[in-house]
């Protein structure tokens, strides 16, 4: 249940940043045993897609957390429809990738969007790229398209 706790703590935090409204899509990358889309749901009354790498988690979610949960490598989004989703978040799990994926799956990540769209990724900790390497990333995005 501390779990939890700080699934809901981030989740609040993001959402409020981010302006989650009723109704609205939220993508989730690296989504766990489904905690976030559970909380997004019962006080925003977002609805939300989860993606994840380990399949137990995946199959935990989708027994008991709110949302659709796939199981799925995320370094690879082209099944997900483009331009699709008010708000990307992914906490504590794009950090797992190498630099280069790691831009890949951002750039990814940000076309899902609709337009006006937010994302959040958050605690990037460890081999994670800087803030100038996003930056780089994103300016030379059209490797991506």
């Amino acid at each position: 249940e501390a779990m939890s706790d700080v699934h809901k703590c981030v989740l609040i935090t993001v959402a409020h940043w981010l302006g989650f409204r009723p109704g609205q899509l939220v993508l989730d990358w690296g989504s766990g045993c489904g905690h976030k889309l559970s909380w997004a749901k019962m006080l925003f009354d977002v609805d939300g897609l989860g993606v994840e790498i380990q399949a137990e988690a995946a199959r935990w979610a989708r027994s008991h957390s709110a949302g659709q949960f796939c199981h799925a490598d995320g370094r690879n989004l082209s099944w997900i429809p483009e331009k699709a989703f008010d708000h990307v978040i992914s906490y504590a799990s794009i950090y797992h990738l190498n630099k280069e994926d790691q831009c890949s799956v951002g750039i990814q990540l940000v076309k899902k969007l609709k337009i006006g769209g937010k994302a959040f990724l958050g605690w990037n900790h460890g081999p994670v790229m800087n803030n100038w390497e996003w930056l780089s990333c994103f300016k030379q995005s059209q490797k991506f398209v």
